[in-house]
């Protein structure tokens, strides 16, 4: 797959799900709180003026259209009924041929034929 064509595919996703617009919105606050930091002359006002939806800039207002436009898209698709076939009675055939056997398991433990040389450890 060349380049080119990775690229579109990542962008076609992206647009898809709507990351674009998170995107935009992202690239609006960082302008806006840089634009709004160095009017205010303070970093803690101009933060405060970014978010409290008072202050809204050219890209944020594009940004909610564009987010509306897409909501009143999406609302017109049709929903489809799905119907659904029931199964009264199911039979199963099991393959002829020999039958399996298994070997039985012996669990009783393995005995020692030597003695080990140092005991075991004592308590004192």
């Amino acid at each position: 797959m060349s380049r080119l064509s990775q690229i579109l595919v990542v962008a076609a996703l992206v647009v898809s799900i709507g990351l674009h617009w998170a995107v935009l919105q992202s690239a609006a606050w960082v302008g806006m709180a840089v634009a709004y930091s160095v009017e205010k002359g303070s970093i803690t006002e101009g933060l405060s003026d970014t978010f409290d939806g008072n202050h809204p800039c050219l890209l944020c207002k594009a940004v909610d259209e564009g987010k509306k436009g897409k909501e009143k898209t999406e609302v017109k698709s049709p929903i489809k009924k799905i119907q659904m076939l029931t199964v009264r009675h199911i039979s199963f055939i099991s393959p002829q041929g020999d039958s399996i056997s298994y070997s039985s398991l012996d669990e009783r433990p393995a005995m020692r034929e030597s003695v080990p040389l140092i005991g075991p450890p004592r308590q004192s």
